[in-house]
């Protein structure tokens, strides 16, 4: 009887040590993920300010839907082409969810640059939804709102 009880105690032990392990793994896990993800709309930020069509090309999924503050529907390329008319663009507010291999990116974008009407400036609510693919997070869609300044 004692030997069973004892077994009983090192197998309640065990699985007690290995879900925690399990549950910390996962907590760590996501705040990892959190942190990558905040990256990647950081890292676009940047490439388009620095007009830097390779980096854009690798945080955008090549099938990417981009539905812009106009309410345009874009595609990567013509996301590239655009890039020569942006000065400058800058992320905030962005908060994270994350389901298993999809996140989901809100925030606040402000774009300025030069079109065919003049310099302009915009400030945006978007959303944008990153896909977990090989370990790689990809924009795989994005939308825009205009919001007064």
């Amino acid at each position: 009887m004692q030997i069973s009880n004892y077994l009983c105690a090192m197998i309640k032990k065990l699985l007690i040590t290995f879900l925690t392990f399990v549950f910390f793994t996962a907590v760590f896990c996501q705040n990892d993920d959190k942190a990558n993800v905040l990256a990647v709309e950081r890292n676009a930020a940047n490439a388009f300010t620095k007009h830097d069509v390779v980096v854009l090309n690798s945080v955008f999924a090549d099938d990417v839907n981009i539905i812009s503050a106009t309410g345009a529907v874009e595609n990567k390329q013509q996301l590239l082409q655009a890039v020569q008319n942006i000065n400058s663009v800058t992320v905030s507010d962005m908060q994270v969810r994350i389901e298993g291999y999809i996140a989901i990116v809100t925030g606040i974008a402000l774009e300025t640059g030069k079109d065919d009407n003049g310099v302009y400036s915009n400030k945006m609510r978007f959303t944008d939804v990153l896909e977990k693919t090989k370990g790689v997070w990809k924009i795989i869609a994005s939308q825009a709102t205009a919001v007064q300044q």
